[in-house]
């Protein structure tokens, strides 16, 4: 083989050399390169998993907050329906037997009964005057003339009478005022001695 077919030969081994390296190279910056991006999608997926397990997380978090909430909401209202209930059973077992003895013992109803009792009285003396002087008419001129006849008497008995439709019993305004109270104080209230504060306004 001659120097020059040799040197040629070489060249092209050379040349082939070269262009082996350069697919080589090539090869191994796509490697790299699909190595990059397969470690860029990774760190995203980490993230992705983080950000949903975070998210979950958070939901889980909001949904024991609002369990608990509501735990704290039932018990509440367990708590409100269970005094509504100790209310009505004592309104219905004591409660209206306390208000029916403030109102027999008001002034108000005192007065009432009281005018009513006294114009019955002084109406039916009246009404006994005039059968006495109907039986006696010969020595008095007339009924008016008894002692003790009271002329107005009828005019205070039908007073008497209307007022019964008017009357106020102020204490039942102070009972009135107890409706925000919780059962304890009413209870408190009704278990005391009925004073006259509690008639005065």
């Amino acid at each position: 083989m001659k120097f020059g077919d040799l040197e040629k030969k070489l060249s092209d081994s050379e040349k082939r050399h070269v262009a082996e390296l350069k697919e080589m190279q090539t090869s191994y910056d796509q490697l790299l390169a699909d190595h990059h991006r397969l470690m860029d999608e990774k760190e995203e997926l980490a993230r992705a998993r983080d950000r949903a397990i975070g998210s979950h997380t958070a939901t889980i978090d909001e949904a024991k907050g609002m369990l608990t909430r509501c735990d704290g909401e039932m018990v509440e209202l367990y708590a409100q329906v269970s005094e509504l209930m100790l209310t009505k059973q004592w309104f219905l077992t004591e409660g209206i037997a306390w208000v029916v003895k403030l109102v027999h013992q008001s002034p108000e109803l005192e007065k009432v009964v009281a005018d009513l009792v006294n114009s019955v009285n002084a109406v039916g003396v009246n009404e006994g005057i005039k059968q006495g002087f109907k039986a006696a008419h010969d020595s008095i001129r007339s009924a008016e003339e008894v002692y003790g006849y009271d002329e107005g008497a009828k005019e205070v008995l039908e007073t008497a009478i209307k007022a019964f439709d008017n009357f106020h019993i102020s204490v039942l305004d102070k009972v009135a005022d107890l409706v925000d109270k919780p059962l304890s104080v009413i209870k408190q209230k009704s278990e005391l001695p009925i004073v006259k504060e509690d008639f005065e306004a």
